[in-house]
This record gives structure tokens, C-alpha cells and sequence, in this order.
């Protein structure tokens, strides 16, 4: 894979610095976003949430012409005009941040119907705000969803109110009113920001017990757009493919 870093196009790995705050603590911010073939979709939404976590923090960071860097990053690795997930990575250094911005090859699953399973660990920190490259959490609880034949898990605050996906947001139905969750230890979504232009969607709590009240739900990123979600636990639902349809054509910007 050739990636961008430090103002050069490099074929192989990335060298981290092993004393600095990356390599030792995963500290570090990122994003990822969807080329469709023809777009590098929702850029600045995308640009505008890394940054502010930079800042947030007081991080000193370098920028660069995001667009052109990622036009030439798919080029040089053979991906220009077809799908793809481009990432782009801030590391922390010992002083300050530059952006790290690969690409790779995306194969998107338009049908695909989830099914998640309630994870049983709890994760709950002001830092789940912000797209944080110290994701152990995150990562363990997707490979414990996996090893159980789930698609994704579930994640709850403290007091078993549902939070997030560990890979995007989620949004439930019943009685024609959309939901999601109100809660400051979950990521604000890009993917459900662009969904609630299309959709009237009302941020609430949404505690384990009461999932069942509900008769949709879905699942957001950048990545898939939004999608059915069939199963969340024990708790099932009917899969609806219809509210998907506009709200994916919006995210991923097809036609």
C-alpha cells in the first residue's frame, strides 16, 4: 500500500516513533471515508470532526490539501474509479500531529442485513465523543461479536442504555418516529448527521429493556450507509429496506 505521510508517498508500513505517545498509547485521532468510484463523499464533514478533536485536546497539527492528497493516494495504489476506503490518521507525536491518509480497495454490500449481539463489557468516557486510535475496546468487543457469528455488538452506558454499534450509530423505529440515542459517550455520526436532513429523528434514551417496543432499527456509517438491523440480543426486528434506500444514496452519494 502506498500512503501519504510527512509530505511523502511511501509504498510499505508507517514508522511511528516508538517513544512517542502514539506508538506507546495509541493516542491518536482518525477517519474514514467512502470514494465511490467518482467521489471522495462528505469530506469536509469528515475533516471538520478530526479537527475538532485536535483541537479539542490542544494538539498543534500540520494539514495538507486533503483532496488532492487523496486523489493521488487512490491513483498510485490502482483505485481511482472504483470503491474504496480512504482513512485518514493523525498520530500523536511527542510534539504535535500530522496526517497519515491511506487507501484500499472496498467491496460495498448493498443487501446486507445485521445482526448484533449486546456486548457485556462497558466502555463509558468522554473520549468515546471523538474518533480515537486508542480503540481496544471497540476492536475486541467487533472480534468477540464476530467469534460468536454476529455481525457487530451492541454497546450500553453504565445503566444499560443503548449507546452505538462499535462501528456506527444506530437509529430505531416504531409508529412512524425515528429515535436515536441522547447520550454523551457515543460518537457524533456523520452518517446519521446526513441521515437526519432526509429523516426526522429524535435523540432519546434508550434502555435495554425497552428495545423490544420498537419494530425497526438500523445501523449508520460513512462506510455502508444505513442498514437494517434484524437482531439486536434477543430482541428482534423487521428489516426495512425502504427508509434505507434515500438515506444510502445520500451518505454514499450514488444515484
Amino acid at each position: 500500500m502506498i500512503h501519504y505521510y510527512n509530505n511523502t508517498y511511501t509504498l510499505g508500513t508507517v514508522s511511528l516513533d516508538p517513544s512517542a505517545p502514539a506508538f506507546r498509547y495509541g493516542a491518536g485521532f482518525f477517519e474514514t471515508i467512502y470514494y465511490n468510484g467518482h467521489n471522495i463523499c462528505h469530506l469536509d464533514q469528515h475533516l471538520d470532526r478530526i479537527l475538532y478533536s485536535l483541537r479539542s485536546f490542544g494538539v498543534e497539527y500540520e494539514t495538507t490539501n486533503f483532496e488532492e492528497v487523496i486523489e493521488q493516494v487512490l491513483n498510485r495504489n490502482g483505485l481511482t474509479g472504483q470503491t474504496a476506503r480512504v482513512n485518514i490518521f493523525y498520530p500523536m507525536e511527542t510534539y504535535g500531529a500530522s496526517p497519515v491518509i491511506t487507501a484500499i480497495a472496498h467491496d460495498p454490500k448493498p443487501y446486507k442485513a445485521y445482526r448484533l449481539c449486546v456486548c457485556k463489557d462497558h466502555h463509558v468516557s468522554t473520549l468515546n465523543a471523538h474518533k480515537t486510535t486508542s480503540y481496544m475496546f471497540f476492536h475486541l468487543a467487533m472480534q468477540q461479536a464476530k467469534a460468536r457469528g454476529f455481525d457487530d455488538a451492541a454497546l450500553f452506558d453504565l445503566d444499560d442504555n443503548l449507546l452505538e454499534a462499535t462501528t456506527g450509530a444506530l437509529v430505531l423505529k416504531k409508529e412512524g418516529s425515528f429515535v436515536t440515542v441522547d447520550s454523551p459517550y457515543r460518537l457524533p455520526s456523520t452518517a446519521l448527521a446526513i441521515a437526519s436532513q432526509t429523516l426526522d429523528i429524535i435523540p432519546v434514551r434508550l434502555p435495554l429493556d425497552e428495545l423490544h417496543s420498537f419494530r425497526h432499527a438500523y445501523i449508520l456509517n460513512s462506510i455502508v450507509g444505513m442498514r437494517p438491523v434484524v437482531a439486536i440480543g434477543e430482541t428482534a426486528f423487521v428489516p426495512d429496506e425502504d427508509t434505507c434506500q434515500d438515506v444510502m444514496h445520500a451518505v454514499l452519494e450514488t444515484s
